[in-house]
Order: structure tokens, then sequence, then C-alpha cells
């Protein structure tokens, strides 16, 4: 078996996350900012930028990064690029917030039984108390 890495298409990759899109080919081109046939000229280049690459990952609601580990620090850098983000109201972030934060609390709780209940363990088992 030899070690040898694999250069894998970046335009073959965005080709087969397009196909399974529920967006048409012209509609997912038109929405990361390209026209219609540029869209197969991409997908015929096998180092894609990762800028673009990241354009169509934003309409596709893909984060190409897993099939390319590299664009992960290209990803981050971009920070106007958020995968799968829609734009949500007012009363729906509050609506959100609200259920972060229950979550939040649930598992603190949850946390601090935990960590109760670990403690006591310790003091059974080894002997040790807290000063």
């Amino acid at each position: 078996m030899s070690n040898k890495k694999v250069n894998i298409s970046r335009g073959e990759v965005l080709h087969k996350v397009a196909k399974t899109s529920r967006l048409s080919i012209k509609e997912i081109a038109e929405k990361a900012g390209y026209k219609y046939p540029t869209f197969y000229l991409h997908i015929k280049k096998a180092d894609l930028p990762y800028e673009t690459l990241a354009r169509y990952g934003k309409v596709l609601e893909h984060d190409f990064s897993d099939e390319f580990p590299d664009m992960i620090d290209f990803t981050f850098k971009d920070k106007h690029i958020a995968y799968g983000a829609k734009k949500m109201s007012y009363e729906e972030l509050e609506v959100e917030k609200d259920r972060w934060l229950n979550k939040y609390h649930q598992l603190n709780e949850k946390y601090q039984l935990l960590s109760e209940k670990y403690h006591l363990l310790l003091e059974e088992k080894l002997g040790l108390k807290e000063g």
C-alpha cells in the first residue's frame, strides 16, 4: 500500500454537491453571484479557488472544508460567509436566545448534580475530603 496523497478535484466535488441540491444549477450559480454558464467552467477546474467554492457553499448550505481541510483557514477568515444562515426577525431571535439560555441552565444544573455526586464518590471511595 502506498501513502500517496490523492488530489480531489474541487470542481468535481462542487458538481456532486450541486447535483444533490433542491436548487437548479442556474439558481445556484446566480445566487453565488455567477452567470449560469460560469458554473460549468468552475466544475471543470480541479484547483477552483477556495473563495469561489465558499460562495457556492453559502448558497448550497455546505461547508466544503469537510472535503478540503485546508479551506477551514479561509472559511474562518472570511466572516461574511455564513453557511446555512437564514435571516431571522427580532422576535425569532428572542425565542432562539431564550431556547439556548434554557438549555444552558438545564445543562448547568445537570453538571452541578454530577459534580456533587463525583465529589461524594471520591470521598467515599478514596477517603478524600475537600478542605
